[in-house]
């Protein structure tokens, strides 16, 4: 049986924050610097994606380096011309990608109904500053940098349900990324929130508990099953 969960851990980028839009745009910047045609900054990103997929299940190195590295491995592969600042201009422009519209309010209306905790594959400082972009302040927040490991890996999850002291019955589990965070937590036993907000076909034959296309359909699924104890 579904129950109103006590707490909600949240993905943040792809989630909370629009880092597609942010990568898509960094690549557009690079393809434009050097009157560069024939080539989408969607594709690039979604190539970049899967190469950072791959680099963070290698052993743990901290997530600007990871940048570093996967950004350059996508540039030579598509032979777009870069430079060291560059690179350094992408891995420290993380913590100003902008929240989706609906980020905010959503969070400060669930925050009424049940703790919030983001459990998110990045540094400290990273998300220190993601955090003071989005305007909200949470429970509690889970690094990659803490744990030693990136989602899928257990470890930030197990960390989380450790720290709320609550059992996974009482725990949802709210992310974009479905190889991220759907199949781990799906693997833990967590009531599990999909938010599709691009719309992606299901990679795998797993199932979310819920599918949800935003923050604020999320809000609602809570205020329904709130209104209804």
């Amino acid at each position: 049986m579904i129950t109103l969960p006590k707490a909600i851990t949240f993905d943040c980028y792809g989630t909370l924050i629009d880092w597609e839009s942010g990568i898509q745009h960094f690549f557009a910047q690079r393809l434009a610097a050097h009157h560069l045609q024939g080539l989408d900054p969607r594709v690039l990103q979604q190539h970049w994606e899967e190469m950072q997929f791959v680099a963070i299940q290698q052993q743990y190195r901290p997530y600007r380096q990871v940048l570093r590295e996967t950004m350059r491995m996508t540039l030579d592969s598509w032979r777009i011309p870069y430079t060291e600042q560059d690179l350094e201009e992408f891995a420290h422009a993380m913590g100003r990608w902008p929240p989706f519209p609906d980020t905010q309010q959503a969070l400060l209306e669930l925050q009424k109904l049940t703790k919030t905790v983001l459990l998110t594959n990045t540094d400290d400082e990273i998300i220190a500053q993601t955090q003071r972009t989005l305007g909200v302040t949470f429970d509690d927040i889970i690094t990659a940098q803490q744990v030693g490991a990136y989602k899928p890996s257990h470890k930030g999850f197990l960390l989380a349900r450790h720290r709320l002291g609550l059992p996974v019955s009482e725990i949802w589990h709210a992310g974009f990324g479905f190889k991220y965070d759907i199949v781990p937590a799906t693997e833990l036993g967590y009531t599990t929130v999909w938010v599709n907000r691009q719309g992606q076909a299901r990679p795998m034959n797993v199932h979310e508990t819920f599918l949800v296309g935003d923050l604020r359909t999320l809000l609602y699924v809570v205020k329904g099953m709130a209104a209804e104890m």
